[in-house]
């Protein structure tokens, strides 16, 4: 007769599990920097992309591998980088580590590794003409050191500024 009553301790337990689930949304939303600076405000690629348009601001989106040499060269560049570090609190930082990669999209000229994109969250579209500067014209979006990173950054800031320019521009012409 027993069997249906739940003693406080299992409610207690249910209750917190529940909790710990809800709660959980958040913190999957944030990842580490996995090997690429735990200093900096990592998101998901999922979670950074919606915060980058609900805030209107740029993202910067790294895509690596575990198992890739280059990304494991770049990383720690990356994360020791005074210049990004700078930059950083402008930008929407999104980490992307192996199969969390989308299928669509961010593949514009190949699926190589390590690849850094930069996305205009204002308008909801990649900025496919930030490239690496001085890089491998057949590899557009690889990264071999921080300074390119950090000039990319503030291509995507500029690009992002001259933008906003012109629609102000057509919108005053509309007046």
């Amino acid at each position: 007769a027993m069997q249906g009553i739940r003693s406080p301790q299992t409610t207690l337990l249910f209750v917190f599990c529940l909790a710990l689930s809800l709660g959980s949304s958040s913190s999957e939303d944030k990842v580490k920097g996995r090997g690429f600076g735990d200093d900096y405000d990592w998101w998901s690629f999922e979670a950074g992309i919606k915060e980058a348009e609900s805030t209107g601001r740029p993202a910067m989106v790294v895509i690596h591998k575990s198992w890739c040499g280059a990304c494991k060269r770049l990383g720690p560049l990356v994360a020791q980088s005074a210049a990004i570090k700078e930059e950083a609190p402008k930008f929407v930082m999104i980490n992307v580590l192996d199969d969390e990669e989308p299928k669509e999209g961010f593949k514009l000229d190949g699926g190589y590794i390590p690849r850094i994109f930069f996305y205009d969250g204002k308008h909801g579209e990649t900025l496919d003409s930030v490239k690496c500067e001085g890089g491998n014209p057949k590899y557009q979006y690889f990264y071999s050191n921080a300074e390119q990173v950090a000039s990319s950054m503030k291509t995507a800031l500029k690009k992002m500024a001259e933008a906003g320019e012109t629609e102000a521009k057509a919108a005053n012409a509309e007046l």
